[in-house]
């Protein structure tokens, strides 16, 4: 059982069930990690969080800890659920992050524990305000998950909400500018999912790459859009977490499976959904691997990714190839 503290206890939280789906801008059921919110008053929110332990994706993993890039889906879920259900955003608006800094505070508070899903409240502090439409503004927020005891993960970020009509307005005029969608491209061999952290060949997103690839090396982005998680509803553009989990990947596939401790992403431009994306990752040989995402030849996002060997008595589930 999570023991709350204080502030937490006082707000009621419940892990029964999660929230409508709409809320959470998700289609299906089991991809909503968003369990209950409350507002501590002014701009300060509680979500209380729940990461399946069979999800198939967020529970593909070579190491008994949690993906952090899980607990950023479950903030960055939580963040719209508070903004529909307290700040006013209307539904259905479109909601375009700009910049993420996520720092991973106690790795161990992310260790597996058999038997029991990854639970905790995040705190959220946003210096938008309730009230008004509040589109085009760029609104900046703070979430701290706690996990027991343990601060586990922190987020930083901010971004902008579109009016729908605008949005597509603004999608109209952007995608008039970009190539038109060609033959489809010749398929990518992905790369072998244990070198980026997974066992399941299905979630693993970037293509393959030379065995030694040196400090630095290219490697395409794989956007399947049958694909239940990444894809959990149609999209006009390539998803973030799909765009973050090929930054993950990247910097493993150049460094080695380590854990992921350290995130700072900048989005520029929307990925289009046809035309080949490409991840240019250069490797410090040290701790940090600086990732750039180009499509049409133009840099749309960028991603500096710190990673960290799993501790010594972590032993991986099952073997990497």
């Amino acid at each position: 059982m999570t023991t709350l503290s204080t502030p937490e206890r006082r707000a009621g939280l419940s892990f029964e069930q999660t929230v409508p789906c709409s809320q959470a801008h998700r289609r299906c059921l089991g991809e909503v990690f968003v369990a209950d919110t409350a507002a501590l008053g002014g701009t300060e929110f509680l979500a209380a969080i729940q990461i399946p332990r069979a999800h198939s994706l967020w529970s593909d993993r070579v190491a008994p800890y949690h993906d952090p890039l899980a607990v950023i889906e479950a903030i960055r879920q939580a963040m719209t659920v508070i903004g529909h259900r307290y700040l006013q955003v209307p539904s259905g608006s479109p909601l375009s992050l700009q910049r993420m800094q996520a720092d991973v505070e106690d790795l161990s508070a992310l260790y597996e524990q058999p038997g029991t899903p990854l639970e905790g409240i995040v705190r959220i502090h946003t210096d938008r305000q309730s009230g008004g439409s509040g589109y085009f503004t760029d609104s900046s927020f703070t979430a701290t998950l706690t996990v027991g005891a343990a601060t586990a993960l922190s987020v930083r970020g901010g971004g902008v909400a579109f009016p729908p009509e605008a949005y597509r307005e603004f999608r109209t005029h952007q995608q008039q500018g970009r190539p038109p969608e060609g033959e489809p491209a010749a398929p990518v061999e992905p790369a072998p999912p244990g070198r980026v952290g997974r066992r399941d060949p299905r979630n693993v997103v970037i293509g393959d790459l030379p065995v030694d690839p040196g400090d630095s090396a290219t490697m395409p982005l794989i956007v399947d859009q049958l694909h239940p998680s990444f894809f959990d509803h149609p999209y006009d553009h390539v998803p973030g977490p799909l765009m973050l989990e090929g930054f993950r990947q990247a910097a493993l596939a150049i460094a080695g499976p380590q854990a992921v401790v350290a995130l700072n992403a900048r989005f520029s431009g929307f990925a289009e959904l046809h035309g080949r994306l490409d991840y240019l990752a250069r490797y410090d040989g040290d701790a940090e691997v600086d990732i750039a995402l180009s499509q049409f030849g133009t840099t749309i996002a960028e991603c500096l990714v710190e990673l960290s060997p799993h501790p010594i008595d972590a032993q991986p589930r099952g073997a990497l190839r």
